[in-house]
């Protein structure tokens, strides 16, 4: 199968990963094989989606993914999202090591990928699970945990570095400084002024 397919192409597929891991595009998520569903965000489903594909490039990823913004994102977005996508595979229980950094030039997925029809995509209607009795396939009984990687935690991640470098910074040694400064005068002048009135 042609690795390059376009987008609509890798929507009507089913990616398989290592231990039974699918990935289903058109749905923007991944099932492990013991029922556990996580939502992907956008950006997320993008670039798990290149990965799977076999692109390796940084650039080519940032501007694929980030498309709306021409690219212009920062390195860190571009790490989280490689953190994010680690975290999702290690809950479906996948290595996180199958996301290998190539120095200097991009990431790579290690792992196994065979591409399969969804065939929900090629049918008119979807399948309910009550519905298609004779047709399911061997599924566990419980109702799969769907976990959702929030919009939230990708901007925290994006901006931890961020406010690590603002603490450590002169600016903020500075800002202390006349702050405590402040302090020591107002402390003084309430002291003298309690002090005057109580003789």
């Amino acid at each position: 199968m042609d690795v390059h397919c376009t987008a609509d192409q890798s929507d009507s597929l089913i990616y398989i990963l290592e231990n039974g891991v699918r990935f289903f595009p058109s749905r923007r998520y991944i099932t492990a094989r013991s029922g556990v569903v996580i939502n992907l965000t956008e950006n997320s489903y993008r670039f798990l989606t290149l990965l799977l594909k076999g692109e390796t490039d940084k650039q080519n990823i940032i501007n694929q993914v980030w498309h709306e913004q021409r690219g212009a994102v920062s390195d860190s977005s571009y790490y989280g999202q490689i953190y994010l996508l680690r975290k999702t595979l290690d809950q479906v229980g996948i290595s996180s090591a199958m996301i290998k950094t190539l120095p200097r030039r991009g990431v790579k997925y290690m792992g196994k990928v065979e591409m399969i029809p969804d065939m929900a995509e090629l049918s008119p209607t979807p399948l309910n699970h009550n519905e298609s009795s004779g047709m399911q396939e061997n599924k566990p009984e419980a109702e799969p945990v769907i976990r959702e990687l929030s919009t939230s935690v990708v901007s925290n991640i994006n901006n931890k570095f961020s406010e690590f470098a603002w603490f450590n910074s002169r600016h903020f040694h500075l800002l202390v400084t006349i702050i405590a400064i402040i302090a020591v005068c107002w402390l003084s002048t309430l002291a003298v002024a309690v002090f005057i009135f109580l003789i």
